[in-house]
């Protein structure tokens, strides 16, 4: 968008008597030096006092018959070079300076230019760079473009127009940095300057994305605050269920489960803290309206400066939520009956005792899942091929949670809770209770049978058995 729009003005600047060659028309991408951060800022630029064209009421350089306080505030943020010419208003175009008796422009548009030696003092001047005459250029209203002849002579002027001239080039270089050039004996190197007027635009921008990405973190936050609020409730409920029979495996998942929902818990407030910051700057955005006061400009900018720095600090803690959210809860795809490959543990101990509530323990492969039914979990197990090789539900009412486990090490079968009438094997979800005590709530240790078809998972006294129980007790008792 700058560089077309700096373009078009290039363009309009040329003569009228200028012929564009459209058969061998190209557009050639130029480098566009952005300096955002200054507009609106009070020049820093030392004066001579009492400057000729400072002098002038309502006829002062470049500005027609408007009056105005020249070089006292930024008003341009940026500048890139649009040509190299015989600049007819670097020699016909000078009201104040040395050329003024060469000044042709009078009755046509009452303009001059400025130069830079005219105004900054001796003292303060410093080698010519492409930048530095920007710098100076940028503060004098109506100057659409400075050039620089000969690798030190800079002005600013409101449009430039080419004169007729030899085939030398704009090969001078810039006396204080030698690698870009500055003009040429007699040909200035011409460079438009981008008007601070976009940064209502720019603000606009910077403020729908900071409400997008507050919208899509609070998202987030509900997500994960309902995940960590479950997670809590059951653990904290089951745990106490377990401790009160001895079962200090079980308690010990449970406990694991209350630990995560409480690195989720302050995950999502770190995340809620960082989408409020951006909701709150977004709100300030808003009330900035008046876009021709350098003070509010320069509010802008700062303000867009924290918004992109809350911006990047929302998409971290975002991201961070996200990847904490999906261990509680994975995203990748449930398989249907996935679980029909996952047999009760009990089944490779006794098959007796298949159907019965049961708990295990041992090395775990991730963090506690919450709100997954068995088949969801067993997928979760699936993905985890090359470490996971069962796992341990739980589900009280509608909740659900469980532990994927890379080895089984202890493990409690609750034969108080009630069994099933023997069946052809087959994983049972619902247990049928025969006179015992109705388990409170649902408990199965799951292994995966691809792993321990024709094995046993029996504790053995001699610890040969690398994949069995080390320890699992019979409770003649429902928890």
């Amino acid at each position: 968008m700058k560089f077309r729009t700096c373009l078009a003005m290039a363009l309009m600047s040329v003569s009228a008597g200028s012929v564009l060659d459209m058969q061998h028309e190209h557009i050639v991408a130029m480098p566009m030096h952005e300096y955002r951060q200054d507009c609106g800022k009070k020049s820093t630029l030392h004066l001579i006092p009492g400057a000729a064209s400072l002098l002038q009421q309502e006829n002062v350089p470049g500005a027609g018959i408007a009056p105005f306080t020249p070089f006292d505030t930024v008003l341009k943020d940026g500048f890139l070079l649009v040509d190299c010419v015989k600049d007819y208003m670097y020699y016909r175009g000078d009201k104040f300076g040395d050329n003024k008796y060469d000044y042709k422009l009078g009755p046509v548009s009452n303009v001059s230019i400025v130069h830079y030696d005219a105004f900054v003092a001796k003292e303060d001047r410093v080698e010519m760079t492409q930048k530095v005459c920007f710098e100076f250029c940028r503060t004098v209203p109506n100057m659409g473009f400075f050039g620089i002849v000969n690798g030190r002579g800079c002005y600013c002027t409101p449009y430039f127009t080419p004169m007729a001239s030899d085939s030398s080039q704009c090969d001078a270089v810039c006396e204080g940095e030698n690698t870009l050039m500055c003009g040429g004996k007699s040909k200035s190197s011409v460079f438009a300057m981008h008007m601070c007027d976009s940064t209502q635009d720019d603000l606009g921008v910077s403020s729908n994305k900071a409400s997008s990405l507050q919208a899509d973190i609070d998202a987030k936050v509900k997500t994960a605050t309902g995940l960590s609020s479950t997670m809590q409730t059951m653990a904290t409920s089951l745990q106490k269920s377990f401790g009160a029979v001895g079962d200090s495996g079980a308690s010990g998942l449970l406990q694991d489960a209350k630990v995560y929902a409480g690195t989720l818990e302050h995950t999502g407030e770190d995340a809620k803290a960082a989408a409020d910051k951006l909701g709150s700057l977004s709100k300030d955005a808003t009330a900035i309206t008046d876009f021709t006061d350098p003070a509010q400009v320069t509010k802008a900018e700062r303000l867009m400066e924290d918004i992109d720095e809350a911006v990047a600090e929302g998409e971290v803690a975002g991201d961070k939520l996200e990847k904490a959210t999906a261990l509680a809860s994975p995203t990748a795809p449930t398989a249907p009956k996935a679980a029909d490959q996952y047999y009760p543990v009990m089944y490779f101990v006794d098959k007796e005792f298949d159907e019965v509530p049961a708990t295990c323990t041992g090395a775990k492969v991730a963090k506690p899942i919450v709100g997954k039914s068995p088949d969801g979990c067993a997928s979760a197990c699936d993905a985890a091929i090359h470490s996971c090789v069962g796992f341990q539900y739980f589900k009280d009412g509608e909740d659900e949670l469980c532990f994927l486990l890379s080895k089984f090490e202890t493990g409690f079968y609750y034969t108080g809770c009630g069994g099933a009438p023997k069946k052809k094997i087959k994983k049972v979800l619902n247990f049928l209770q025969e006179g015992t005590d109705a388990a409170p709530f649902e408990a199965k240790c799951y292994a995966k049978l691809s792993k321990f078809e024709g094995t046993t998972l029996k504790p053995n006294p001699s610890g040969k058995c690398e994949q069995c129980f080390t320890k699992l007790t019979k409770a003649d008792r429902c928890y």
